[in-house]
């Protein structure tokens, strides 16, 4: 009775402990549904801020930071090629961002190689216009803050 009773058990701590691990999403808060309001532009914003790999310091805007925004390139992918885009400044928030994100994209620093960033998740809480919340670096998800802010590695 002992034996069944320890081989059951054991087999319920195995089941438990192989349950799959459910991985951490951005949730939005609700989309908006804007009916009434004719778009005539879209825009699709990626706020961002560049820190440093091995410590997270804000290597833009932090103390002694040691590159500035314009070292920052960001570029889409249009059809076959990478196309660069605008990106703008809010020292205010401590950020970058573009009006102009797309699904693939790429992340230039310096002279070093382009890092392929690709978005996994939009939200959209305004009419006319969705945010980047969740975008995968080089293969790592990085998930947004809850101002919206995707914190990429350099």
């Amino acid at each position: 009775m002992k034996q069944t009773l320890l081989i059951i058990l054991a087999i319920l701590l195995l089941f438990v402990s192989c349950k799959k691990k459910t991985e951490s999403t951005y949730v939005c808060k609700e989309d908006l549904i804007c009916p009434a309001v004719v778009c005539v532009a879209y825009w699709s914003d990626l706020r961002f801020a560049v820190t440093d790999k091995a410590t997270g310091r804000d290597l833009v805007f932090g103390t002694n930071p040691t590159i500035t925004a314009a070292d920052v390139k960001l570029f889409i992918k249009q059809n076959s090629p990478y196309t660069e885009v605008p990106v703008l400044i809010d020292s205010a928030k401590k950020q970058l961002y573009t009006m102009r994100a797309a699904d693939t994209m790429a992340l230039k620093i310096k002279n070093e190689p382009m890092q392929y960033l690709l978005v996994k998740k939009f939200c959209s809480d305004q009419c006319c216009a969705r945010t980047a919340v969740e975008v995968v670096q080089e293969g790592k998800l990085l998930i947004a803050d809850e101002n919206k802010l995707i914190r990429f590695r350099y």
